[in-house]
């Protein structure tokens, strides 16, 4: 499933789709949800009370995206539901840590049909415990064809190779003493 929301770019869908086709997923789900326009333009937090929570935090957005993410689980019938977040995401974003997660399963197995009525579709987070480096060696190890991901949160035809996603992808690269397939702004 990919969600397209307001820092989401027609890149990362792109990839998404592209990333789907070539693990040979059945059936690549987008999901639109323009309202996040709104809450991004509405959102002025105050100077945080600590600095752990990163300047990408978008209120609530993996909450909203793991409704999203049970209901199309109950509706297709599925046992899992894979959460993409890393150690490094745990740290500064309090929607991609273990706690988070548990509780997020603690509500589908009380808030949906699937969860009262047998066993409900389980949220997975594989990568917790990686770092951004972790996790393109396992990349590379499981031969991701990282040519075809996007880390980008601007909308643009090539990485800005500034923002956060792009800063820890090169980072992530550099650490393991390799070259990042795609080309840069």
């Amino acid at each position: 499933m990919n969600i397209e929301y307001a820092q989401a770019s027609y890149q990362e869908a792109t990839a998404a789709r592209n990333i789907a086709k070539a693990a040979g997923v059945k059936e690549h789900i987008t999901v639109s949800l323009p309202i996040f326009k709104d809450i991004q333009t509405r959102y002025h937090p105050t100077k945080p009370q600590s600095s752990a929570v990163t300047t990408a935090y978008v209120p609530a957005r993996n909450l909203i995206f793991y409704g999203f993410a049970v209901a199309y689980a109950e509706t297709l019938n599925t046992d899992a539901i894979v959460f993409g977040s890393n150690a490094d995401d745990a740290q500064e974003l309090p929607d991609a840590t273990p706690d988070f997660i548990r509780r997020m399963n603690e509500l589908v197995e009380t808030g949906t049909r699937m969860g009262v009525n047998g066993p409900p579709a389980k949220i997975i987070d594989p990568l917790i415990n990686f770092s951004k480096t972790d996790v393109l060696r396992l990349a590379i190890n499981l031969k991701v064809p990282l040519e075809l991901t996007w880390s980008c949160y601007e909308d643009v035809e090539l990485p800005c190779g500034k923002c956060r996603g792009c800063r820890t992808r090169l980072d992530a690269f550099n650490r393991l003493g390799m070259t990042d397939p795609l080309e840069y702004a």
